[in-house]
């Protein structure tokens, strides 16, 4: 009974899971650019792996 529920947790747990490393699809909860740091967005084709974004702070 016990490993029965621990096995449905587990599964129920996985499909909340992100599947990619920027953990975002939706433009909504990407970060935005402020005082202290630049985001910049890369197109798919200068990207270097899977994040598609990189911040730089600004001076």
């Amino acid at each position: 009974m016990k490993l029965s529920i621990l096995l449905l947790l587990a599964f129920v747990l996985s499909g909340c899971a992100t599947r990619n490393d920027n953990g975002c699809d939706s433009t909504a909860c990407r970060p935005l650019s402020d005082s202290h740091h630049l985001t910049i967005w890369w197109p798919g084709d200068m990207r270097n792996g899977v994040q598609d974004y990189s911040q730089m702070p600004v001076r």
